[in-house]
C-alpha cells in the first residue's frame, strides 16, 4: 500500500514538473516574439529602412527572458535548501547574510568604480561568501539558532552600510541610479554576464544536489543524521556555501528581488508532499514562472510600468507570507 502511494506521488510529481515546464516554454516563446514584427522595417533617420528583428531578440528580449528564469530558479533552489535545512517555511535564501552581502558588494562596486559588469558580477559572489562565511565561523559550534542569529547581526551590519553609502552619494545621478537598482530589475541583462554566472550556479547547484540526503534526513532531526554516517557540519557547509553561490551569482544582475526563495519553495511543499530533495526541481520551476511572469506585467501591462520587478515581487510575496505566517499559527493551536 505505500509503495503504490509512493508511485501515485512520483507520477503527480512528473506530471505536474512537466505541466510547468510546458508553461514556461510556452510563455518563453510567447515573450520572444510578442509583436517581433514591428521591429522588421524601421526607418533610420536617412531614411534607410532597417530589419532589427535579430537585434530585438538576441541583444535585449533573451537575455532578459533568460535572466528571468535563471534568477528566479536559483532563488528558489536556494530557498528550497534553506527551508530544509531549518526546518521552517519562513527561511530564506539570505538568511545567512549572503543576500545582503553580495548587494552590499554590488553598491559599494557602482558607487565607487565605473567597473564592467563583470566585475560587478565577481564582488557580488566575493560578497555574498565573505558575509556567509562570517557568519559561519561565528556560529559553527552554537547551534542553528545561533546561526539565525548571527545571520541577523551580519544582515543589520550590511543594511546600515548600505544606508551610509547612499545618504553620502555626492551625485543625485548616482543616487538615483543606485535607487534603481536597489529596487530590483532585470533591464540590465546581458547575455555575455549571463554566461558568466553559469558555471557559479551550476556549481552551487551540484553542492545542494551533493547534499540531498542531509536535507531529506534532517526532517526525522539532526541527531538522526549523524546516526546515519552523515558529517552534520560538513553537510551544513556545504549546503549554505551552495546557496551563497546562487545568490551571489544572480543579485548583481537584477538588483534586490525578495520573496522569491520564500513563495516558490513553500507553493511546491503545498502542492507535493514530498522530501525536500524532491522539491528542488519543482521550485526552480515555480520560482522562474513567478519571476517571467511578473516582469512580463512589468513590460507590458500599463498598470504595472512603473513598477520594479524587485517591488512588485514584495507586493506579491507580503500577504503570502502573512497566509505563512496564519497557516503556522493555526497549526500550533
Amino acid at each position: 500500500m505505500a509503495r503504490g502511494k509512493e508511485d501515485l506521488s512520483s507520477i503527480k510529481m512528473n506530471k505536474l514538473n512537466i505541466l510547468l515546464g510546458s508553461i514556461l516554454i510556452l510563455l518563453i516563446a510567447l515573450a520572444s516574439t510578442y509583436q517581433l514584427g514591428d521591429f522588421s522595417a524601421l526607418n533610420a533617420p536617412n531614411g534607410v529602412v532597417t530589419d532589427m528583428r535579430n537585434l530585438v531578440l538576441w541583444d535585449i528580449r533573451l537575455p532578459r527572458i533568460l535572466l528571468a528564469v535563471i534568477t528566479g530558479a536559483s532563488l528558489a533552489i536556494a530557498g528550497n535548501a534553506m527551508q530544509g535545512i531549518f526546518q521552517n517555511p519562513l527561511a530564506s535564501p539570505g538568511l545567512l547574510g549572503s543576500a545582503t552581502g553580495a548587494t552590499t558588494a554590488s553598491v559599494f562596486i557602482l558607487y565607487y568604480f565605473s567597473a564592467p559588469f563583470g566585475w560587478l558580477l565577481l564582488g557580488g559572489i566575493s560578497g555574498a561568501l565573505i558575509s556567509f562565511l562570517v557568519v559561519y565561523f561565528i556560529a559553527k559550534n552554537h547551534g542553528t539558532t545561533m546561526m539565525i542569529l548571527s545571520g541577523m547581526a551580519v544582515n543589520m551590519l550590511l543594511t546600515s552600510a548600505i544606508a551610509l553609502l547612499l545618504s553620502n552619494a555626492e551625485s543625485p545621478w548616482a543616487l538615483a541610479e543606485l535607487y534603481r537598482w536597489l529596487q530590483g530589475s532585470l533591464v540590465w541583462a546581458k547575455m555575455d554576464t549571463l554566461l558568466m554566472s553559469l558555471p557559479i550556479i551550476c556549481i552551487g547547484c551540484l553542492c545542494l544536489y551533493n547534499q540531498r540526503r542531509y536535507i531529506d534526513l534532517l526532517t526525522f532531526g539532526e541527531e538522526t543524521t549523524s546516526t546515519m554516517g552523515i558529517d552534520p557540519k560538513k553537510s551544513f557547509f556545504i549546503t549554505t556555501f551552495g546557496v551563497a553561490l546562487l545568490v551571489g551569482a544572480t543579485i548583481p544582475q537584477t538588483g534586490t528581488i525578495g520573496f522569491i526563495g520564500l513563495i516558490a519553495p513553500h507553493l511546491a511543499r503545498i502542492l507535493l508532499k514530498r522530501k525536500p530533495s524532491q522539491l528542488y526541481l519543482t521550485s526552480g520551476l515555480i520560482g522562474a514562472l513567478i519571476l517571467l511572469i511578473a516582469d512580463l506585467c512589468v513590460l507590458y501591462i500599463s498598470f504595472f510600468s512603473k513598477i520594479y520587478i524587485g517591488t512588485l515581487t514584495a507586493i506579491i510575496g507580503a500577504p503570502f507570507l502573512i497566509w505563512i505566517l496564519l497557516s503556522q499559527q493555526r497549526k500550533l493551536v
